[in-house]
């Protein structure tokens, strides 16, 4: 968050930010920064030419990606930093070839607030490297002099600059262990929070009204409602997992899922290639008739292939409070290109009448062997429990 330290500490309070200048020797600014959607208008408004973007493909994840395209084109010098060549790289004066989870050392933290150990079980590709070497090459040809020869060190900094995280340390996360944040100096987390009150006056928690957004409007002509959203296949756009041979033989194509309803109406079928064109661009992509919609509702996946990406369509309107875009709120206008084709999925798929995944791991199996021990016994057997 561009107003925010680690743990959620804001640039803005004195006390913090003194603490961090002196571990670091420098001073912080107490503005806080730009989000993407305010760093993309910046762009174009001249007062932003330089970026280095870690690890985000924000030229195909973003809303309105003709707008945000336009701004990568207009960079003095753009650097990006991931683990494939993105949308995004192709925009890039330099691109750095960073190293996937199996590659390095490291922890992440999930979405509640559990910190777990990264254990390398690769070596990186070509010239590749994990992100903190990288960041550390950068740091000392500008003169920073760090000598991080492991991420714990990080770790071990970040911890002791940041009370949510004070007690988390690598050996702490050995093995299965975890801790989920506040982590005390012992080593003490807290798997469930407020459970004594929230830090408020009173320690009762506020509910807070918000005012209704009227939803974007749209002219006539756009008389199909365009839902999107994720894949069962694929995790969001696809950015890693379109990298999988075996995932991708299962959706290879870009599809839009049209009603019955309008492909009578229309005269559209499997294979139809149509154009769907809204207010902030448009998409080619190849219909799949199916009951899944009905009516004038189509749904097109969220994915990073070719023509058929969802935010070609979407706009730059976020919501107010929370600043995510509005990704549902989108009309557009059909228009037929070539009336017959293949169909863009197998029959195989699923979403053709056989909704029987198929048979994976038989971990029944796998728990019932005598040499299988349960990962959480290992972590309660460590803590005497």
């Amino acid at each position: 968050m561009p107003d925010r330290l680690p743990g959620y500490q804001y640039v803005t309070d004195d006390e913090v930010r003194s603490r961090f200048e002196a571990n670091w020797g420098v001073s912080l600014s107490n503005v806080p920064g730009l989000n993407n959607h305010e760093m993309v208008d910046a762009i174009h408004e001249g007062s932003l030419d330089v970026l280095y973007l870690k690890g985000e493909d924000m030229g195909i994840v973003d809303s309105n990606i003709n707008y945000v395209q336009s701004a990568l084109e207009k960079l003095s010098f753009f650097v990006v930093q991931d683990i494939f060549f993105t949308k995004t790289c192709q925009y890039a004066d330099v691109v750095l070839p960073a190293s996937p989870s199996l590659e390095k050392e490291g922890t992440f933290v999930n979405t509640e607030r559990r910190f777990q150990r990264l254990y390398q079980a690769l070596e990186p590709l070509g010239d590749s490297k994990p992100d903190w070497q990288i960041i550390i090459e950068i740091a000392n040809r500008m003169g920073a002099g760090w000598a991080y020869n492991h991420p714990s060190e990080v770790m071990a900094e970040a911890a002791s600059l940041t009370p949510l995280f004070a007690g988390v340390s690598y050996e702490r996360l050995e093995g299965y262990d975890s801790l989920q944040w506040p982590v005390k100096e012992d080593g003490t987390d807290t798997p469930l929070l407020f459970t004594d009150g929230f830090a408020l006056p009173g320690g009762k928690a506020r509910l807070w009204p918000v005012e209704w957004t009227k939803p974007l409007q749209f002219e006539e002509e756009y008389d199909l409602h365009v839902n999107n959203g994720r894949l069962l296949e694929h995790f969001h756009e696809g950015n890693m997992t379109y990298q999988t041979e075996g995932i991708t033989k299962k959706t290879p194509n870009v599809f839009l899922e049209v009603s019955h309803e309008l492909a009578n109406e229309r005269g559209l079928e499997d294979g139809t290639t149509v154009r769907l064109t809204s207010p902030y661009g448009a998409v080619k992509v190849d219909c799949v008739v199916t009951d899944r919609v009905v009516g004038k509702q189509v749904y097109l996946p969220m994915n990073s292939r070719g023509e058929g990406a969802i935010n070609y369509l979407t706009s730059s309107h976020s919501d107010k409070d929370t600043d995510t875009p509005a990704y549902k709120e989108i009309s557009a206008k059909m228009e037929i290109l070539k009336q017959k084709g293949e169909s863009p999925l197998p029959k195989t798929n699923h979403r053709y009448g056989n909704p029987q995944p198929q048979v994976g791991v038989n971990v029944e199996a796998k728990w019932a062997r005598s040499d299988y021990t349960f990962p959480g016994d290992l972590v309660k057997k460590r803590r005497g429990m």
